[in-house]
C-alpha cells in the first residue's frame, strides 16, 4: 500500500464511527475516582453516556448525574436546575471534583454554565469545572484531549521524584482496562519504575500531584496535548509509546520508558517473558498454522488499533486488509503512513462506506467492538471484541490484553473465536 490508501472523511458523514465530544469528556472524568460528572443536556445525552458506563465497565462506580433539563426549559433556560444538581451532587457524594458537561441544547439556548459554576464555587468546597461538550463542537477524542488539558489547571509544582511516571491516555472503561493496568504496573516494576498518577484512572489528589513524576508516558498518542502542556508548565518530559499489545510493542514500550528515564533495560526479565510466551503458544501450534495468513479487519480507536494491527501482522502473520480508525488522535495520520502492516487504512470513516470496503476484501476475522457485531454476522466471520464499547460481554478476571501476559490471552481469544464460529455449508 502507498499513501493513496489512506482514506479520511472530509465531507458529509451519514453514520459516523466516532462518538461525540460528550462521550470523550465523560470517559475522562469517569476515570477520576472521586469526581462526579453532571451532564447538562436533554435526557437522551445523559442516558447515552450513563448506559455506556453501566454496561461497559464497573457498575458500582458510575458517578454520572443529570442536571434534569426538560423540554420546557428550552424557553427559559435551566440554570436553576443545574445549580440544584451541583448542590445535590455535593451533598450526596462529597466528591473532590464536579465537572459540568455543557451539551448541545443548553449551549444553543445560551445557558451561562460557566457563570453557574463560578457562583457555586462560593457555596461548596469541592473543585468545579465547566466543559464545553456540544455534539456539534467536535468528536469524542477532542472532548477527551480538552478534558485532560483542563485537569492540568488543578495541578501545581511538585518536587520531582526519580523513576516514577505518569500514564496518560488510559480510559478505565476500555475492554480489560483493569487487568491491563495490573500488567503494565508489573512490567514497569520489573524495571524499577513505579506509577505516580494515571490520567485518568486515579484519585483527584493523585492527578493534582502528577508533576512530581519524572516522565509522562503517552499511550498510543492519546492525551498528547496535555503532555505538551505539562512539559511547558512543569518542565516534565514525555515519551509517546505504543499501547503494549503483543511482544514487540511491549518491549518497545519498556525500552522507550527506560531510555526516557536514562535507565538500562532489564533484558533478563524480557527474555524470561519471551520464553513463557513461547512455551504457552507451542501447545497450540497446529491451530496457529490453521489461521496463518487469515485476512482480517481491525476496527478501533487509534491508540489501540495501530498496535493491535502491528501485532497481528508482524507476530501472528495475519493479513490486515482494512485498518479502520474509529477515533483518531494527534498522531493518527503519521501512524497511517507506516504502511507495511496493513493494506488500507480508513480514518474516522462513514460506517456504511467502511463496511462496504471490508466486504470487498475477503475478510475472515474481525477485531472490533460490539458495534461490529452485525458486520461480522454478514461476513460469516468471528468477531473478537477488543475495542470500546463492548456491551455484550463482561470482563471481570485479571487476565489482560496488554503486555507479555496479554499475548497468550489474545491468541486464545482468536483461536477460540475461529473454532466456535458456526458457518453453514
Amino acid at each position: 500500500m502507498n499513501n493513496a490508501g489512506i482514506k479520511t472523511r472530509e465531507g458529509l458523514v451519514y453514520d459516523p464511527t466516532q462518538d461525540c465530544k460528550l462521550v470523550g469528556a465523560a470517559r475522562a472524568i469517569a476515570g477520576v475516582k472521586d469526581a462526579i460528572t453532571i451532564v447538562h443536556a436533554r435526557p437522551g445525552c445523559h442516558c447515552g453516556v450513563l448506559l455506556l458506563r453501566a454496561l461497559g465497565s464497573n457498575q458500582n462506580d458510575i458517578r454520572i448525574v443529570s442536571s434534569g433539563l426538560r423540554a420546557q426549559d428550552m424557553v427559559y433556560g435551566a440554570e436553576g436546575r443545574l445549580t440544584e444538581a451541583i448542590m445535590e451532587s455535593y451533598i450526596d457524594f462529597k466528591p473532590a471534583l464536579i465537572a459540568v458537561c455543557n451539551c448541545s441544547a443548553p449551549a444553543i439556548m445560551g445557558d451561562d454554565v460557566e457563570g453557574v459554576v463560578h457562583a457555586m464555587k462560593e457555596e461548596i468546597p469541592a473543585e468545579l469545572t465547566a466543559l464545553s461538550t456540544g455534539g456539534y463542537e467536535g468528536p469524542a477524542w477532542m472532548g477527551y484531549e480538552e478534558t485532560l488539558a483542563e485537569l492540568i489547571r488543578f495541578m501545581g509544582p511538585c518536587e520531582k521524584e526519580s523513576d516514577i511516571v505518569n500514564l496518560i491516555g488510559v480510559k478505565d472503561d476500555d475492554v480489560n482496562a483493569y487487568a491491563d493496568l495490573l500488567e503494565i504496573k508489573r512490567m514497569l516494576n520489573s524495571q524499577g519504575i513505579t506509577i505516580n498518577a494515571i490520567l485518568t484512572s486515579s484519585s483527584f489528589d493523585e492527578i493534582r500531584k502528577a508533576p512530581k513524576a519524572s516522565l509522562n508516558v503517552v499511550l498510543g498518542g492519546d492525551g498528547l496535548e496535555s503532555a505538551k502542556i505539562m512539559q511547558q508548565k512543569f518542565d516534565l518530559p514525555y515519551v509517546i509509546t505504543p499501547y503494549p499489545i503483543g511482544l514487540n510493542n511491549s518491549i518497545e514500550f519498556l525500552d522507550l520508558i527506560t531510555r526516557g528515564l536514562n535507565k538500562a533495560l532489564n533484558q533478563e526479565f524480557i527474555e524470561t517473558e519471551r520464553e513463557r510466551i513461547k512455551e504457552r503458544i507451542e501447545n497450540i501450534f497446529l491451530f496457529l498454522q490453521g489461521v496463518y495468513d487469515t485476512s482480517v479487519a481491525v476496527i478501533g480507536d487509534s491508540a489501540h488499533a495501530f498496535s493491535l494491527a502491528r501485532f497481528l501482522s508482524y507476530e501472528l502473520c495475519f493479513n490486515v486488509k482494512v485498518l479502520a480508525i474509529t477515533s483518531k488522535n494527534h498522531i493518527s495520520l503519521a501512524e497511517a503512513k507506516i504502511d507495511d502492516y496493513f493494506e488500507t487504512v480508513l480514518i474516522e470513516p462513514d460506517r456504511f462506506e467502511m463496511n462496504e470496503e471490508i466486504k470487498t476484501k475477503g475478510v475472515g476475522l474481525v477485531f472490533g467492538s460490539t458495534l461490529e457485531k452485525k458486520l461480522a454476522w454478514e461476513l460469516g466471520a468471528p468477531l473478537v471484541r477488543m475495542f470500546y464499547p463492548v456491551i455484550d460481554e463482561v470482563t471481570i478476571s485479571d487476565t489482560p490484553y496488554a503486555g507479555f501476559r496479554g499475548v497468550p490471552h489474545i491468541i486464545e481469544k482468536i483461536v477460540n473465536s475461529v473454532i466456535n464460529n458456526y458457518v453453514e455449508v
